[in-house]
């Protein structure tokens, strides 16, 4: 009996599985470099693009991602230059009606004080604890992910898997919650819980200084170095925009977008936003107020995004034929390889 030969593969499929595999390298290798350079120095947007620009360079795309990533850079532009701006054109910062509306909303359940003081109260009697420690380490970690987080969910749906209609999808509703926020700060500058606890209720100076590190100094005497409160007093553009909180805003975008790409597949990475909202409150960054507009903003301009912006732009107005440009991803059936309009779930 002679045995049937093996069955050889496609050259094409072949071809597809080996820049899935490369793609795939280059994006451990960018996770790899973020988590170093976050250790040392922290991630900014400004450092992040530079880098994944190389990249692109590298695999002979650098013109394509200029085009594609542009509105992170346009966003990480105005973002720098909030630096004083939105407290001066403002005038009066809102300092003690958050903290009344947090106390009114809130306060029955933690004994009569905010929920950030509360964890203050617990952080100050307990400073030798263990579980003090873990939490410090591990809300500092989650604070951390702010920047890098959506950078590297966007690496992956433009690189990794090619799939640049939804590339385009998360970063239309990214851009939409940051710049409707922008706006906010900007009619409604107010004070987070730190300064409140810090400087009581009184207007801040012109030429305010403070870290705006919050309980994030606790993470810097662990490892003995101000890391954390270097950053936020050098490199924070603006302390008193604290609502909505875009802290609590990216994680929940990026949960979102990467339920809508990988469905049941991305349950487990809601540990991501979960942890950040608890570090907001923990680390007395923000009020859950904070949070919850953040949450409010984010479904809203997810649903307004989705239901009218990227079809008007990407399937019947200018952005058609970028969208057009882009390739599906390897063994993909159903994306779009030309003008084909991608469903929206």
């Amino acid at each position: 009996m002679i045995g049937r030969r093996p069955r050889s593969r496609p050259p094409e499929i072949l071809r597809d599985r080996s820049a899935l595999i490369w793609r795939a390298a280059v994006l451990l290798l960018v996770v790899v470099y973020f988590i170093h350079i976050d250790n040392a120095m922290k991630v900014r947007p400004d450092h992040a693009f530079l880098s994944l620009l190389v990249v692109a360079l590298v695999l002979g795309n650098a013109r394509r991602f200029l085009l594609d990533w542009s509105p992170f850079i346009l966003l990480w532009v105005a973002y720098d230059f909030m630096r004083g701006v939105v407290d001066d054109l403002a005038g009066k910062i809102h300092v003690l009606e958050p903290y009344l509306l947090e106390e009114r909303l809130f306060s029955r359940f933690f004994g009569g004080r905010i929920p950030n003081f509360w964890w203050v109260a617990q952080q100050h009697a307990h400073r030798d604890a263990g579980w003090k420690h873990f939490l410090d380490n591990m809300c500092s970690g989650f604070y951390a992910m702010h920047m890098a987080a959506p950078i590297v969910l966007a690496w992956i749906f433009w690189n990794t898997l090619r799939d640049r209609a939804m590339f385009y999808r998360f970063v239309l509703a990214f851009s939409l919650v940051t710049w409707i926020s922008f706006f906010t700060y900007f009619l409604y500058p107010s004070a987070p819980p730190w300064y409140v606890l810090d400087f009581g209720f009184i207007q801040p100076e012109p030429l305010f200084k403070g870290s705006g590190a919050g309980n994030l100094v606790a993470a810097d005497q662990w490892i003995g170095f101000p890391l954390f409160e270097s950053v936020y007093k050098h490199m924070n553009p603006n302390k008193f925009a604290a609502i909505p909180s875009l802290h609590s805003a990216f994680p929940l975008v990026v949960f979102i977008f990467a339920c809508k790409r990988f469905g049941w597949r991305a349950l487990p990475l809601a540990v991501y936003p979960l942890g950040v909202w608890f570090s907001a409150v923990y680390l007395n960054h923000h009020y859950l107020i904070d949070i919850i507009l953040a949450w409010i903003y984010v479904f809203a301009c997810t649903v307004v995004s989705e239901r009218f912006l990227f079809p008007a732009i990407f399937l019947r107005g200018p952005g058609r034929r970028i969208l057009a440009m882009g390739e599906p991803p390897a063994g993909q059936a159903g994306k779009p390889a030309s003008g084909t309009a991608p469903a929206l779930s």
